[in-house]
């Protein structure tokens, strides 16, 4: 079978970045250890198939906010409650101002062999825009950090699509990110205005004007040249990697529908059926774990229709595409028989390529990737 992926989600931050709507937040004394014990606790409360787990990721959140001691613990606890395989990919997500020497060298001591750095920019105007609390330096001098410290697998997240920018200053600013950090992997997401965020209430007391659908159009266009261009080809709308090698198992798996467990407050889980999430609170987390209660906050069963749809919309993402066949003997339906006028005129347009086995979006399909699939599903 499968193996499955499982996610830890920490909740703690410095401080909230005005654009970010994931749950974090500032730690109270005494709840990283806390945290960490709890997280024990709930993995030996779940109940999984026997299945192994290929991938674990510890995103947030900061997680680099967390000792490699007390990452350590969580991974030998996820270890001892499921059968993680010898090869699997383990992903710790990281704060450049938290990656000393020191650090870096803890963490694949902790077990970790993947790692994937907040770089943003390596503007300083950028960085102050998204209310970083570090300067353009400090992204490639992490990024040395975690080299020297033996990762072999290294990304960067950087964030595009800020007011007023335009292709060629975002050509240069991911030219100069990629010389600088020369990293594994890279993920550069546009920037969105999620409701009830600074940025949001920024944006509509008028403090600035957002780009125009043509405008970002026109960036996720240049950004997805300028990768390709520099030997990251895409492979998901916002996934660029130095070859097959070296693309994000554990994300993959996410765009496959592949099972997955969620460990930590606002959590998500899933076991290709279900989908359940955990309470977005830390204290009710804590509060319920320590009692031995469950923390999860809610699920939902999806419909064979739902699944079948997801299915279509995550694959439509990637550059892989929809396996035909796969899909076909899975759902007992022929999704082009089903939509061939849609279809037609979505290849005719230049948004998708149809084989005999795949359906695969161009880089054109890629940016309307959504509605694509909500017009096949």
């Amino acid at each position: 079978m499968e193996s499955i992926g499982v996610y830890i989600h920490v909740p703690f931050c410095r401080r909230k970045c005005p654009y970010c709507d994931f749950y974090s937040r500032p730690p109270e004394e005494g709840e990283r250890d806390r945290f960490v014990a709890a997280i024990a606790s709930e993995a030996k409360m779940r109940e999984v198939a026997s299945r192994a787990v290929g991938t674990v990721y510890v995103g947030g959140g900061t997680p680099s906010m967390l000792t490699p001691a007390q990452l350590g613990e969580m991974l030998t606890a996820v270890r001892e409650r499921f059968g993680v395989a010898a090869d699997a990919e383990i992903t710790i997500e990281a704060n450049p101002l938290d990656l000393t020497p020191q650090w870096a060298e803890g963490a694949p001591e902790a077990g970790f062999n993947r790692i994937s750095i907040g770089v943003q920019s390596i503007d300083d105007d950028d960085l102050r825009f998204l209310g970083r609390p570090h300067g353009s330096a400090d992204g490639p001098r992490s990024v040395d950090a975690a080299r020297a410290a033996g990762f072999g697998e290294i990304g960067i997240d950087l964030i595009y699509g800020l007011p007023g920018q335009t292709p060629a200053a975002l050509r240069s600013r991911v030219e100069q990110a990629v010389e600088r950090c020369r990293p594994e992997h890279v993920s550069c997401y546009q920037l969105t205005y999620a409701e009830g965020t600074p940025l949001s209430c920024a944006l509509e007391a008028g403090e600035f004007a957002k780009l125009s659908s043509d405008d970002e159009y026109a960036l996720f266009a240049e950004l997805h040249r300028t990768m390709a261009g520099l030997g990251y080809p895409a492979y998901e709308v916002s996934n660029f990697s130095l070859g097959d090698a070296h693309r994000s198992r554990h994300n993959s798996n996410y765009w496959r529908h592949v099972a997955y467990v969620g460990l930590g407050p606002s959590a998500h889980s899933f076991d290709g059926r279900t989908r359940s999430w955990n309470v977005a609170s830390v204290g009710d987390y804590l509060g319920a774990v320590e009692s031995g209660a469950s923390p999860i906050g809610g699920s939902e069963d999806l419909t064979d229709d739902q699944i079948a749809a997801e299915t279509v919309m995550l694959a439509l993402r990637t550059t892989d595409g929809l396996d035909l066949d796969a899909y076909r003997e899975r759902f007992g339906r022929d999704l082009i028989e089903a939509n061939r006028a849609a279809v037609g005129e979505a290849v005719d347009g230049g948004l998708l390529m149809l084989s005999e086995s795949h359906l695969r979006p161009t880089v054109d399909g890629l940016a309307v990737a959504d509605g694509l699939a909500a017009e096949l599903a």
